[in-house]
C-alpha cells in the first residue's frame, strides 16, 4: 500500500547550477550526497512533505546495472516519481499483480533505505520507485 508521495527525481546535466536555480525559486537544497561507486550527485529540496531529487551523474553510463540506465535515459523532464510504502515487498506485489515488472537488480540499497523502480512500459509510461525508509 502507497503510504505517500516520497520525491520527484529530476536528471539535471548542470547540477550546480540546478542548485542555485532551485534556490532562487525557494526551494533550497538540504542535503547532498554523493556515491561515487554510482556515478552521481543527489540534491534533496523539500516543499512541503515532498522532495524534489536533483540527479546528476559523474561519468558516462556504463551498461552494467539496468536501474541506472533506465534513469539516465530519461533526462530532461520529471524523471520518476517515487512513493514511500511500510512494506517494499508486498508493495512490490501489489504493482505485479496488476502488470507491473519490476526492473531487474530490483530491490536494492537507496539513500535511506530500500527501493525498487518498475518498467515504464508497464506503469503507463510513467517511471514509478517505491522506497521503504529504514
Amino acid at each position: 500500500m502507497l503510504k505517500k508521495l516520497h520525491h520527484i527525481g529530476i536528471i539535471e546535466e548542470d547540477f550546480e547550477r540546478a542548485i542555485e536555480k532551485f534556490k532562487g525559486f525557494g526551494l533550497a537544497c538540504e542535503e547532498l550526497i554523493e556515491n561515487k561507486e554510482a556515478g552521481i550527485k543527489i540534491g534533496f529540496l523539500r516543499t512541503g512533505d515532498v522532495m524534489f531529487e536533483l540527479i546528476s551523474h559523474t561519468y558516462p553510463d556504463s551498461g552494467e546495472d539496468p536501474v541506472a540506465s533506465l534513469i539516465r535515459s530519461r533526462k530532461g523532464t520529471i524523471n520518476h516519481i517515487c512513493f514511500e510504502v511500510d512494506d517494499l515487498e508486498a508493495a512490490i506485489q501489489d504493482f505485479e499483480k496488476n502488470g507491473a515488472r519490476l526492473v531487474q537488480g530490483c530491490p536494492k540499497p537507496g539513500a535511506y533505505g530500500r527501493t525498487a523502480f518498475f518498467y515504464p512500459d508497464t506503469t503507463e509510461d510513467v517511471l514509478i520507485q517505491l522506497y521503504e525508509v529504514l
